[in-house]
């Protein structure tokens, strides 16, 4: 009996031990590494994006997205709005108003949130077989803190984005599809002839 009882010891604290450095097995940086990884191998992506600003408006809509930085928003909440970037260009068209901004980004895209974590000290907070969690700090960033909540192929589900003043900016995927067939002209946005065009809207003073 006393053998049986040290056997079974044994075993609950090998599995006690597996668990543990599961559930600690990766440092921050293996886990930002991981996370970069899964993202930068996308090609296409569809799904429906959801997100909050600091000022508590809520906005929602169906996302097609192509490597490198090329986006297409149809908004559900507000309705009539579309969002569409080809990497250099960010056309943001309201149907309602039909007014058009159309933005030159500078440089292209900007590499999405897999580069916006560049020079972030992380650690993570959880992981296990459902997925992670990794909180990034920098007090010299914009956002001085980034909470990423990743399923267990380190895809993302959800951030808040976080400044020092204490806002804070969320952003959920749901329903995400990658691989989808994604043809590429749908980024070059063509704006209706009749709806009026506002150029560098970003850049007015």
């Amino acid at each position: 009996m006393t053998r049986r009882i040290q056997m079974l010891a044994g075993i609950s604290l090998a599995f006690v031990m597996l668990a543990g450095s599961y559930v600690y097995g990766l440092t921050g940086d293996e886990a930002i590494g991981q996370f970069k990884k899964r993202m930068h191998s996308i090609g296409t992506m569809s799904g429906v994006i959801s997100w909050s600003d600091p000022t508590g408006m809520t906005y929602s809509g169906n996302f097609r997205y192509r490597a490198p930085g090329m986006i297409y928003v149809t908004f559900n909440t507000p309705s009539g709005k579309i969002l569409v970037s080809n990497g250099k260009k960010l056309w943001i068209h309201d149907k309602g108003s039909n007014i058009c901004g159309v933005q030159d980004l500078a440089g292209g895209g900007s590499g999405g949130i897999a580069s916006l974590v560049n020079g972030y000290a992380a650690i993570v907070t959880s992981q296990g077989s459902s997925g992670y969690t990794i909180r990034l700090k920098n007090r010299e960033k914009t956002y001085t803190d980034i909470i990423l909540m990743l399923d267990g192929s380190f895809m993302l589900k959800k951030a808040v984005l976080k400044t020092a003043e204490g806002s804070a900016t969320t952003y959920t995927l749901s329903n995400v599809r990658v691989g989808d067939n994604i043809v590429t002209g749908i980024f070059d946005y063509q704006v209706p002839t009749n709806a009026q065009v506002v150029k560098n809207p970003l850049n007015i003073r």
